[in-house]
């Protein structure tokens, strides 16, 4: 198989799974490409070569995979959840992982996935890490998967402007988020088209 084909087919295989959460979860329509351009946006201004910005792509298109096994009602309820809710929510992060192990080419990339809700300060989940413990382009993941979640409507929250989810993101720097992944982020926000949004 020529590199060529195998790219294809990796794409295909991202497509096919991102599309099978969308039909699962029709509020994430669009959800996992946006976060993908702003990783892979951020990823660029931070100067990753590009094997890492391939895997980064890849990454951010499935690093909510795992909620294909969280029933839809729990994720379109409105608060407040009860604990066992919570905390079947905190394990998509595992779920995406442990999916995406299966896929041999992918396997380097499930740290990443895992740690995409991880945050700068050690408060975030599954495993509480904290600054340099998570992966650069886990941390690039959480600051453009943020930015995104912010900006979506879901069925228990409006979305919140784009200044307004700028401004959250800025004051998350240093505490929630890596501070040097904030302002390449902020760099380039400006320039990003978001799939799916006016």
């Amino acid at each position: 198989m020529t590199r060529d084909q195998l790219t294809r087919m990796e794409n295909d295989v991202v497509r096919a799974l991102v599309r099978a959460l969308e039909l699962a979860h029709p509020h994430l329509e669009g959800h996992s490409e946006r976060v993908a351009s702003y990783a892979v946006a951020i990823g660029c201004e931070l100067g990753l070569s590009k094997a890492t910005l391939r895997g980064l792509r890849i990454a951010a298109a499935l690093h909510d995979i795992g909620m294909l096994g969280l029933p839809n009602e729990l994720l379109t309820q409105a608060p407040p959840l009860t604990p066992a809710q919570w905390k079947q929510i905190l394990q998509h992060p595992l779920l995406s992982a442990q999916l995406v192990r299966r896929i041999h080419r992918f396997r380097e990339l499930t740290v990443w996935i895992e740690a995409h809700h991880e945050r700068w300060d050690g408060s975030g989940y599954p495993h509480g890490w904290r600054g340099e413990q998570i992966p650069l382009p886990a941390r690039i993941l959480a600051v453009a998967e943020a930015f995104d979640g912010m900006r979506t409507e879901t069925p228990y929250r409006l979305a919140l402007s784009e200044q307004q989810a700028i401004e959250l993101i800025q004051q998350g720097a240093g505490t929630l988020f890596d501070e040097r992944v904030v302002r390449a982020f902020l760099k380039v926000q400006p320039l990003l088209q978001p799939v799916g949004r006016e």
